[in-house]
């Protein structure tokens, strides 16, 4: 009885695994999601050598790593959102942070334009395997053990990443300064939480 029980385990969490593998997919791209806390932040110049190596995140990180040709004048007014300035007309590479988080299994290195997360905060990972990630906070709960969660958050979580990625397909997509400035909230809005 208790082979038999440990055998429906097991056949679970292949199941588990299996069905969150299938919802990430969206569009063609695979999204890997992984969960760790911060453990420490560096203040980085974008664009420059810092965290090489490391995910590039961020509207920025998008944008250069997204493998599609984006204009100047999106380069420069997501650069120019990353450090608070005009949709139009930054130069520069703008300040952004290097975060190293733990995972349990070890430890990732993502350059952001996100500022607002701090050492100690549970964050998600996204990772569409671009070159570029996107890191959010998340809910302290995914950080305290590594045991599986159920289906229907793995699902709300891969729902969200995709989100995000497709507003960050907008910006880029983006055609004027005031579809760009939309673009760039929308974002922010579903990326950045």
């Amino acid at each position: 009885m208790q082979s038999l029980v440990l055998k429906c385990a097991a056949a679970s969490v292949v199941a588990l695994a299996a069905c969150a593998a299938a919802l990430a997919q969206r569009a063609g791209q695979s999204i890997s999601i992984q969960h760790g806390v911060v453990v420490e932040t560096e203040p980085v110049e974008l664009g420059s050598a810092a965290g090489s190596g490391a995910l590039v995140g961020g509207l920025a990180g998008f944008a250069t790593s997204s493998g599609r040709r984006s204009s100047r004048r999106v380069r420069d007014a997501l650069i120019g959102s990353a450090i608070g300035g005009a949709v139009s007309g930054a130069q520069g590479g703008g300040q952004g942070v290097q975060y190293t988080v733990d995972t349990g299994n070890g430890q990732i290195i993502v350059v952001s334009d996100q500022t607002e997360i701090d050492v100690g905060d549970c964050v998600a990972v996204e990772n569409a395997g671009t070159g570029a990630a996107n890191i959010r906070r998340a809910s302290a709960a995914l950080c305290e053990s590594s045991d599986d969660v159920e289906e229907t958050v793995v699902a709300a979580l891969n729902d969200d990443a995709s989100d995000c990625l497709a507003a960050k397909e907008r910006v880029l997509e983006a055609e004027t300064d005031e579809a760009l400035e939309e673009a760039i909230r929308t974002a922010r809005i579903l990326c950045d939480n």
